[in-house]
């Protein structure tokens, strides 16, 4: 199957012998975020927000390294890593109009 130019291809390293799981897809539609997560994946469940935690944070560090591969000249990792964080921090502070439900459990 062909991906279309707006569809991010699977990672090499992911092999369907591990039964690997896709955990986040995140979209920007007509200016709206539209976000599926897996949700009850982590065991056990008390600490699934750190589980979260360390899902954003290797997403930000693969965000910085995607972008200083594109341009090398751009500001320093550790600068790009605190913008990031300057980013998150402020859309926690921020209280957006959330919709959405669960649409089903993985039990």
């Amino acid at each position: 199957m062909q991906l279309s130019e707006r569809e991010l291809e699977i990672p090499s390293g992911v092999g369907v012998e591990d039964n690997p799981i896709e955990m986040v897809r995140f979209w920007i539609s007509a200016g709206e975020d539209h976000v599926s997560l897996k949700i009850g994946t982590c065991v056990p469940s008390e600490n699934e927000p750190e589980m979260w935690g360390s899902i954003i944070a290797d997403i930000a560090k693969h965000a910085v390294r995607g972008m200083r591969q594109d341009n090398p000249n751009l500001c320093s990792e550790d600068e790009l890593l605190a913008r990031i964080e300057s980013g998150f921090r402020e859309r926690l502070s921020q209280d957006p109009d959330l919709s959405g439900q669960l649409k089903g459990s993985i039990n």
